[in-house]
């Protein structure tokens, strides 16, 4: 029970700095990305008994690696880009910097959650990398970490616990930061409504008061009601944030082919789509670590549905 206890501690530190990393990244917050190079040369030394160096120190901007081990003769790069193109990209700059030389096995770290390439290999008869034992993510050290003895285990969640504790003082009221993670999930640029949209022309009075008569009174009870408490959050957000207008529109449509789609799989019935909508982001936030403000999500969906980016009047078109 104490390495179950231990290892679900372990995975929920190691989540959490992947999401910050992932977060942080979309709003062009880089600094995460250079503090987690010392991060993970601690953690992995400590886990694996590494003596890992920072490459970065030594040789500032050193091309295709970020740490070292020379007695080890293990060279790697932690980064947030799993694409193939990166991979591809970090493999040559390691033949080409000739680090084979010094290194018998380049790993690369993603520290968000990695790309499963199709691809077994890259590189050439110089040195190959193996796409399926050398690029590791947190589900992968989660894993060869709970093969260590109980003590060692002890040992990283300690460690974990230490390195990423945050002080409750220096977080975002959780009405805002609920906001602020919606804004994020819906607008992922890899959302799969991405290529789709709707006509952008709102005619909310069609909508509430003719489209859905029978549920007009809740509707506009629902956001009279929870406009006292994040009316003012959501406007804040949205305005003073560095959100952007791409992002905004990117979100708007998004949200009108997913809403419709649950709008769908409830009949037409808006109170229960919209409470199936509100259940749905709630459980999504949930599982990326995160204990979401019911009702600052409930005020985040009910505006958009006044401003008809939920459960759009207009028929779907879709974009050459």
């Amino acid at each position: 029970m104490n390495r179950q206890d231990y290892q679900k501690s372990i995975i929920n530190s190691l989540t959490w700095l992947s999401t910050q990393v992932s977060v942080s990244n979309k709003l062009n917050l880089t600094d995460i990305n250079v503090h987690s190079e010392n991060f993970y040369r601690d953690l992995l030394n400590l886990a694996f008994g590494y003596n890992l160096q920072n490459i970065n120190i030594i040789e500032p901007n050193s091309a295709a690696i970020d740490l070292g081990d020379s007695n080890a003769r293990i060279a790697i790069q932690v980064t947030s880009t799993s694409s193939l193109s990166k991979t591809r990209h970090t493999v040559e700059k390691f033949i080409e910097k000739t680090l084979f030389k010094n290194y018998d096995r380049l790993i690369i770290l993603n520290i968000v959650e990695k790309t499963a390439h199709k691809i077994s290999s890259v590189g050439d008869d110089s040195y190959c990398l193996d796409t399926k034992k050398d690029i590791w993510d947190v589900g992968d050290l989660a894993v060869m970490i709970n093969d260590l003895p109980l003590e060692k285990i002890e040992e990283v969640s300690v460690f974990l616990n230490k390195q990423l504790y945050v002080k409750p003082s220096e977080s975002l009221p959780r009405n805002i930061e609920t906001i602020l993670r919606l804004i994020e999930l819906i607008s992922d640029e890899e959302h799969p409504a991405v290529g789709t949209g709707f006509l952008d022309e709102p005619f909310p009075d069609e909508k509430i008061n003719q489209r859905f008569s029978e549920h007009a009174n809740f509707l506009k009870q629902e956001f009279l009601n929870l406009y006292q408490d994040y009316g003012a959050v959501l406007d804040s957000v949205e305005q003073e944030s560095d959100i952007g207008p791409v992002k905004i529109r990117r979100l708007a449509q998004h949200l009108r082919i997913y809403s419709d789609k649950i709008l769908t799989e409830c009949n037409g019935d808006p109170r229960r789509a919209f409470a199936q909508l509100i259940e749905n982001f709630i459980n999504m936030l949930n599982e990326n670590g995160f204990e979401a403000d019911s009702g600052a999500a409930q005020f985040f969906v009910i505006k958009h549905l006044i401003k008809c980016n939920v459960f759009p009047n207009k028929e779907v078109i879709r974009y050459v």
